[in-house]
Formats: structure tokens, sequence, C-alpha cells
């Protein structure tokens, strides 16, 4: 199991001084410096960002060993995972499938996919994929030039076995049915009621389903409220709370790893991820 390490920081009087000066109210719940405007740097968010850039441990700044490269493929990847742990494989359901990526290459070893998002953009354009097997896209290259890319779906995956709609992933419809596997990929984060998708998301697995959980745990007010992070609070982690959580219910987690993403914002500015996988199954 991962070891999470608390640091406990004594200021002297002038640094607390000069972080009163910093924009207080927001104090660590502003988002990163990664995001847009310019109050974000008048925060302490922003001056413990920096510090940290300027004069952390190598360490500290990445504590992964993993490589740029080794965030691509993210959607294969994670279907992989649900090939290698699934007991059985009839039905998966794909919840926060965003563009269908993930549920297309579960084609492969499943024989029904579900995928669900709450965009309907999302699914407009993952159906589109479906039926057209590939759709015209631009990517940003900096200020106001795009390039233009046409996105495939792959000659070897079976689109009539995949199938995609718009809900709510704290509130699925019962008719759904049970699933040999429910991937939720970087989506616990995001939504508004994580605690009511964590107590109900059993009831939609087989008696020997499996459930994988991928998170960042990237908790922001803007989706969620404080009072609905899953730890994150208190002293006590996510991984700590979730696990409590998944106990409370009967599942036992069987594997955890780390797992590396990317996602391109222009030709120079990436975002880089490394989310928690946690795999979990009936007692």
């Amino acid at each position: 199991m991962k070891k999470t390490m608390y640091y406990c920081v004594n200021l002297n009087k002038k640094t607390k001084s000069f972080i009163k000066r910093c924009n207080h109210n927001d104090g660590y719940n502003l988002r990163s410096t990664a995001s847009s405007g310019s109050k974000i740097y008048d925060s302490k968010r922003a001056v413990y960002e920096y510090l940290l850039t300027h004069y952390g441990k190598n360490d500290d700044i990445m504590p992964y060993e993993f490589k740029q490269k080794d965030a691509l493929n993210f959607t294969e990847r994670l279907s992989n995972l649900c090939t290698k742990y699934a007991i059985d494989k009839n039905r998966v359901l794909d919840l926060g499938c965003s563009v269908g990526g993930s549920s297309f290459h579960l084609t492969k070893s499943f024989k029904e996919v579900i995928g669900i998002d709450f965009s309907k953009h999302f699914i407009d354009a993952a159906n589109n994929m479906k039926n057209n097997k590939q759709m015209d896209y631009e990517i940003l290259k900096q200020g106001q030039i795009y390039t233009k890319r046409i996105a495939k779906v792959p000659d070897n995956i079976d689109t009539s076995k995949v199938f995609f709609e718009v809900g709510d992933a704290c509130n699925l419809r019962t008719t759904l049915g049970k699933f040999d596997m429910i991937l939720c990929s970087n989506l616990l984060c995001r939504l508004p009621s994580p605690i009511k998708f964590l107590n109900s998301i059993k009831d939609f697995l087989t008696p020997k389903g499996t459930i994988i959980l991928i998170s960042p745990y990237s908790w922001l007010e803007e989706y969620t409220h404080v009072s609905e992070w899953i730890g994150a609070k208190d002293n006590i982690d996510s991984f700590t709370e979730l696990n409590r959580i998944m106990n409370s219910n009967k599942l036992v987690l069987t594997h955890q790893e780390d797992i590396a993403f990317l996602i391109r914002e222009h030709e120079r500015k990436f975002q880089y991820g490394v989310s928690d996988v946690t795999i979990w199954s009936k007692k």
C-alpha cells in the first residue's frame, strides 16, 4: 500500500506577514497557477507552487518515475486493465466515457459495452465516431492557430458492440442491468455527490463483478462541495477514506497502482497527471 506523508511547516513572522498580503481568503482553494486568470498569482497557493518550482527538491516536484511518453495511449491502457482484472467478460460499463476511446477498445474483450457521460457534446461525438468511424477536429498550435486532424476508430473495432448515452453517474437508470466490469476513469473528483455514487455503484455489479476507480483526487469546489470530498481534508488522504467507504459497502481492494495521463492544451503546454488506480471486488 502507498504511504502518504504529512508535513508541518513553521512559518516565521516575516513569512506570515507576506502571506497575509496575498489574497488570503482564497487560501489553498484557489485553482493552481496552471489555470488562467491574473488573480491566480495573488494567492498562497501560487506562492507555494513557485517556491517549490524554484527551490524545491526534485523528488518533491516530481515524485514519480514515469517518462512523458508513458502517459500516452491512456484509453487503450485503461481497456487493458479491465481485460486483465475482469473475471467474466460479458458486459462492461464505461462511466465518464467522454468521447468513447476506452469504450471502443473494450469491445475487443467484452461482448457488450455501455458508455455513459454527463456531457451531451461528448456523447454526440462518441456516437459520431461509432456511426461514421471518423470525425474531423482541430488541435491548437498557439493563440488562434489550429491544425486540422481526423480522429479514426481502429479497423479492428466492432462498433456494433458499443452503445453510448447521456447519464448522471450519481443517478444511473435502474434498467441498466448488471455488469462484469465497471470502469470509472478520472470521474470521482468531478462528481457533485461522490459519496452517493460510491454507495450505489455496487448495485450494478454481477456477483463476480469488478470496479476500477481511477482518480488523481483533484478536488475542486466548482465540481464538488468540500463536505462531499472523499478525504483530502483533516489530514485524511483520499485513498484512506475511499478504502473505508468501499469496505463499508462490502467491496475489497484487490489491486492498486499509479497510471499517468496527458492532455495537450497546445504545442508547448500539457496537463500531465498521475491517477491512483484502485480495483475492487465483492467480498
